[in-house]
């Protein structure tokens, strides 16, 4: 993306909608290739097919909401940069801490569509000129007293919590204002494995990974039941396979 114009899937249920908005992509003349969804189930199959750079994405739509599709792209190896379009602010704090990278309101106005186009294209070109991110050992977080550093391996695991991240070491915790997915470019993939959309993992922690029926759990050390997302069950078993988790092992129940 950051040397070729970036493709773009404008997600829509209404025809007028989704014609004006190409009309608007046309104009700006920041795009290479422009491709249509009418819903949100037909966005995710054309999301896995076309793996497009930004998304032009509605929210209030019958079949699946654009807040779904979002979610469905938290999960991708590489995430297309969203820019929702909606006649409702109500969703806005919803779109943002689903990593969105602007929310406009219809009818859209060019001007601001560029504004938005042009900071998703610099966020996509910061991203792969970083593709190999700077692990971090430490990390500063708040607490009552002020500022300190916590040792990264010390984490035994993340979990979202609203617009933070809750980080979990021996006895404490700290929230840090920061995204998930921000937050596992830094943690050393050697140490940690993101287990659901809103869990990371000290990988020595996990004691043995659990199903219960079509679920599948990690348990750790302490005792604490983290569930497994279904898009991260196969990479969580190929870490054990690998013989990467310790002393873990399958165990049905």
């Amino acid at each position: 993306m950051a040397n070729a114009p970036p493709s773009v899937l404008i997600v829509d249920d209404e025809p007028l909608a989704r014609t004006r908005l190409k009309a608007l992509c046309e104009r700006t003349r920041l795009f290479g290739e422009i491709r249509l969804a009418n819903g949100g189930r037909q966005a995710v199959e054309k999301i896995r097919r076309l793996q497009p750079d930004i998304l032009l994405l509605d929210v209030d739509m019958p079949d699946f909401s654009g807040l779904k599709v979002a979610e469905f792209c938290l999960d991708l190896a590489q995430m297309p940069e969203i820019i929702f379009t909606t006649a409702h602010s109500t969703y806005a704090v919803q779109a943002f801490r689903l990593e969105a990278t602007d929310y406009l309101l219809k009818p859209v106005k060019e001007s601001l569509l560029r504004e938005a186009v042009e900071r998703a294209i610099a966020n996509r070109a910061r991203d792969e000129n970083n593709r190999e991110p700077d692990v971090v050992q430490r990390l500063w977080v708040q607490d009552g007293n002020g500022a300190l550093q916590l040792n990264v391996p010390d984490i035994q695991w993340v979990e979202a919590e609203r617009d933070y991240m809750r980080l979990y070491l021996p006895g404490r915790s700290f929230l840090v204002h920061q995204s998930m997915r921000s937050l596992e470019r830094l943690l050393p993939d050697e140490l940690f494995v993101r287990v659901h959309r809103s869990t990371i993992v000290r990988r020595d922690c996990i004691a043995e990974i659990r199903r219960k029926g079509r679920k599948r759990y990690v348990i750790l050390q302490d005792g604490n039941q983290l569930p497994i997302g279904p898009r991260y069950a196969e990479r969580i078993a190929g870490t054990a396979q690998a013989g990467r988790l310790g002393e873990s092992d399958t165990v049905t129940e």
